[in-house]
């Protein structure tokens, strides 16, 4: 059985993928393509190219796993995201607070 990317029609969600983790990033892409409702348009891995994909593509989602290399700066990317884009939908993926991570507010968890 071959699995092979559906068309996405013109007016598609826009997409980009923000994870620390190639493969994630490549799965993830490869997972949407096959719906052909979403249009994957960029890929990132850090912070900086986060960035530098959602000025560039002008995407209407982006999926960010908030465990990026730099928690700290994850974070500031997701509300400055959210602050110079505020159509833009951010979705998180992989966040579970049960890993001792800080909340989105800055707020530390309690366990």
């Amino acid at each position: 059985m071959s699995l092979t990317p559906r068309p996405v029609p013109p007016d598609a969600p826009r997409v980009v993928i923000v994870d620390a983790d190639r493969r994630v990033q490549q799965s993830l892409s490869d997972l949407l393509g096959l719906t052909g409702h979403v249009s994957v348009v960029g890929r990132a891995g850090d912070v900086r190219g986060a960035l530098q994909e959602v000025e560039r593509a002008a995407p209407d989602v982006v999926l960010v796993d908030p465990r990026l290399p730099d928690l700290d700066a994850g974070i500031a990317l997701i509300t400055g995201m959210a602050r110079a884009w505020p159509s833009l939908r951010i979705v998180l993926t992989g966040w579970s607070d049960t890993q001792g991570h800080a909340r989105l507010d800055g707020t530390p968890t309690s366990y």
